[in-house]
């Protein structure tokens, strides 16, 4: 008895990791919008990952040291991910809020799980089967209904800000792709603590010249009070969550929670922003929902007799 209540409890703890790295995720990109017109983007990411460098120094600085050996021989792969999964992503997330609501970019975000489908197959041929091919078709109208405003058909028009956050989720998806290639020994603190600190180098050269040129972070209660949620709840956490769920899981198993993001985000939106569906809202959802069922029903396989020469 002990032992079947100890399975199932670790087999609901990446469960639960991905579902507080997700809400966690959809109150970052509210709040971005609630303070978008007061601070500028890249201010936002790069301050948001300062913060999150210091939260996270005292864990992660004694595995990064121990593991810099490997980090060398791997330093590509690290970079790539320090690129996508810290500086690019949110980075782009936060100039898209500009202009387009956070709902649109929420529910954009429901599609992530068939975009990691389709980076896997880009990148490794992984995506073998016609139904998965198919569901990535069915979720990508759904994802046009709403960059177009619904207009998919006539006055056809793709608004650059949705488009914007649609190459965001791509980026998180080869991100969330690429992060199972690390060594097991990277995986974990060691690799949150490099992207984390390499992201953020990444991003201060465009901070700076943001700064100079565009607008400056300003020195505001409301700037200290964003920069410490996103930097404590929506990186650390967040993404150490999100790493260990991936770990356990799989990038296509773990990305199909990605689809709560909309579920909390829409709240909070509603909530704080006020933000209402519109008609082609929920025509893309369905469109994208429609997608994420025949993705679920293909990959169930035959089981694999088990190999014994571990």
């Amino acid at each position: 008895m002990a032992k079947h209540y100890r399975r199932s409890s670790i087999a609901w703890f990446p469960i639960l990791l991905s579902v507080i790295a997700t809400m966690s995720w959809a109150g970052n990109i509210t709040l971005a919008k609630l303070v978008n017109e007061s601070i500028p983007p890249i201010g936002l990411a790069f301050w948001r990952w300062t913060v999150a460098s210091l939260i996270l120094a005292p864990f992660v600085l004694r595995p990064m040291r121990e593991q810099w050996p490997l980090l060398k021989s791997n330093i590509q792969l690290v970079l790539l991910l320090a690129l996508f999964g810290v500086a690019g992503y949110n980075t782009l997330v936060y100039i898209a809020l500009e202009n387009t609501l956070s709902t649109n970019v929420v529910i954009l975000q429901s599609s992530s799980p068939l975009w990691i489908l389709l980076v896997q197959f880009l990148l490794f041929g992984q995506l073998t089967t016609l139904k998965q091919a198919f569901a990535i078709s069915v979720s990508a109208i759904g994802v046009l209904l709403i960059i177009t405003k619904g207009q998919l058909i006539s006055d056809f028009a793709i608004g650059s800000s949705e488009l914007i956050a649609l190459f965001a989720i791509l980026v998180w998806a080869t991100y969330s792709v690429l992060v199972q290639k690390l060594p097991e020994a990277l995986k974990g603190l060691p690799m949150l603590g490099y992207t984390v600190f390499l992201g953020n180098l990444i991003l201060l050269p465009f901070y700076v010249g943001e700064s100079l040129w565009f607008e400056t972070m300003p020195a505001t209660k409301e700037s200290l009070a964003i920069s410490l949620y996103t930097g404590i709840f929506a990186s650390g956490i967040a993404f150490f969550c999100w790493n260990a769920a991936l770990e356990r899981m799989g990038a296509a198993t773990t990305g199909q929670f990605m689809h709560l993001i909309p579920v909390f985000g829409l709240i909070f939106s509603m909530l704080l922003l006020g933000e209402r569906l519109e008609s082609y809202h929920w025509l893309g959802i369905g469109f994208i929902v429609c997608g994420l069922l025949i993705a679920n029903i293909s990959a169930k396989r035959k089981p694999v007799a088990p190999n014994n020469t571990t």
